[in-house]
């Protein structure tokens, strides 16, 4: 049985998924960050919610870390390539 995902739900993992293919490093960064910022404002209702979907949790978290691991890892490239 699917369940359908409420409109907040779908826009972070959707700009995540933007993020995530992107191809040029002029726009991933830009990316990572508004992704990580639809995460945290996501992480944030959920939490404050009372009713916590564990599966999303665990979906935002393991999205958050991986976000940061790609700032990360692009950052020392875009220093180099200017």
């Amino acid at each position: 049985m699917q369940i359908a995902l409420t409109s907040t739900q779908a826009a972070w993992k959707q700009v995540y998924q933007d993020a995530l293919f992107e191809l040029d490093p002029n726009d991933l960064l830009a990316k990572l960050k508004v992704a990580e910022r639809a995460i945290d404002e996501r992480l944030d209702e959920v939490l404050s919610g009372g009713a916590t979907d564990r599966r999303e949790l665990t979906e935002l978290q393991e999205a958050k870390r991986t976000i940061v691991f790609l700032r990360r890892q692009e950052q020392p490239i875009q220093t180099a390539v200017k």
